[in-house]
C-alpha cells in the first residue's frame, strides 16, 4: 500500500475520506485483514484501519417493540440495542456481550475479522448470520458524508449485504446496532464453547489461512465438491488445499499470493470439469 492510516473517531474518518476524495486517491478499509488476499503486486492506494472510538462497544437501551425508537430504561426482558464500532474485532465484541449477559451472536465464536467486515459480507457460520441480529448501520460515503441505514433498507443474502439504491463497496461501516437478548453469562459461555468445538473439529488449526475460501453454491457445499474432486492436499508452491477441510487453502510455509491464486484457479477448473459448478471466491482479492 502507498500508506497505512489509522483513524480513531468518526470525525477523523470523515475528514480523511474527504481529503482522499479531493486528491482522487483510492482507499480500502482492511479491518482485521481476514477474508482478504492482497496480490503480490500490492495495493496501490491507502489502507485504512478503524481504531479508538471506532472499536468501542456501547449499550444503547431497550428496543421499543412498537416502533424503531428506544425506551429510556433498559428492560430486564426483551431485546436490547447494542452499538459496536466497525473496527471492533468479533472476538472482542462477543467477549463484551458475554460479560454483559447479552445473547444472540454466539454462533460467531471463533470467526476472525471486524464488525464492519462481517456486516459487509453478512458473515455467518453454523446456521447463523450476523444480519439476523442487525438493527441498523452507520456508514460513511466516499465524500465523508454519514448515512444511517435501517434494517429495512438492507438487502442481506448469503455472504452479501446490499443497500437499496447505493453501492456498498463505496461505503465504510463505521458502526452497527444489534438486537440482543438478556441471558445468563454461563449459558452464553456454554453456547460459545459448543460452537468453538464444532469449528475446531471441522476446520484446520495451527496454520495460516483466510478462512473459508469459496462461497457455497446453492444447495451444496464448496468443501464437499472440492473433496469429491479429489483435491484435498493439492499443493501449489507452499499453498495447499487443507486435508482437514477442503474449503480452506492454507499457507504451509512462505506461500505467495500467486501460489494461492494459482491453486484457486486449479480448484475452480477441476470442480467445474467434474460437476459443472463454478465456485466463487468468498475471500476478497485486492
Amino acid at each position: 500500500a502507498a500508506a497505512l492510516i489509522d483513524v480513531h473517531s468518526l470525525a477523523e474518518l470523515r475528514k480523511l475520506l474527504g481529503q482522499l476524495h479531493e486528491q482522487q486517491l483510492v482507499y480500502r478499509v482492511i479491518g482485521r485483514g481476514s477474508n482478504i488476499l492482497v496480490t503480490d503486486k500490492g495495493f496501490p492506494g491507502v489502507m485504512i484501519r478503524l481504531k479508538g472510538e471506532l472499536e468501542q462497544v456501547d449499550p444503547i437501551g431497550a428496543l421499543d417493540e412498537n416502533s424503531d425508537g428506544l425506551e429510556t430504561e433498559k428492560a430486564e426482558r426483551g431485546e436490547l440495542l447494542v452499538k459496536a464500532g466497525g473496527g471492533c474485532s468479533l472476538g472482542r465484541f462477543l467477549s463484551w456481550c458475554t460479560k454483559q449477559g447479552m445473547s444472540g451472536l454466539e454462533f460467531m465464536a471463533g470467526i476472525p475479522g471486524s464488525v464492519g467486515g462481517a456486516v459487509r459480507m453478512n458473515a455467518g457460520a453454523l446456521g447463523g448470520e450476523i444480519g439476523d441480529r442487525l438493527h441498523s448501520v452507520e456508514c460513511v460515503d466516499a465524500c465523508g458524508g454519514v448515512i444511517h441505514v435501517p434494517r429495512s433498507e438492507l438487502q442481506l443474502s448469503y455472504r452479501k449485504a446490499e443497500i437499496k439504491g447505493r453501492d456498498i463497496d463505496a461505503l465504510i461501516v463505521a458502526s452497527a446496532n444489534f438486537r440482543l437478548m438478556r441471558a445468563e453469562q454461563g449459558e452464553i459461555r456454554s453456547r460459545c464453547a459448543g460452537y468453538l468445538d464444532q469449528r475446531k473439529g471441522k476446520q484446520p488449526t495451527g496454520v495460516s489461512s483466510a478462512g473459508s475460501f469459496f462461497k457455497n453454491p446453492a444447495g451444496d457445499a464448496a468443501g464437499r465438491l472440492i473433496e469429491a474432486a479429489g483435491l484435498k492436499g493439492r499443493c501449489c508452491g507452499e499453498a495447499m488445499v487443507s486435508p482437514v477441510h477442503a474449503n480452506f487453502i492454507v499457507n504451509t510455509g512462505k506461500s505467495t499470493a500467486t501460489d494461492i491464486l494459482t491453486l484457486m484457479e486449479q480448484v475452480q477448473e477441476a470442480v467445474f470439469q467434474e460437476f459443472a459448478v463454478r465456485l466463487e471466491p468468498e475471500v476478497e482479492i485486492i
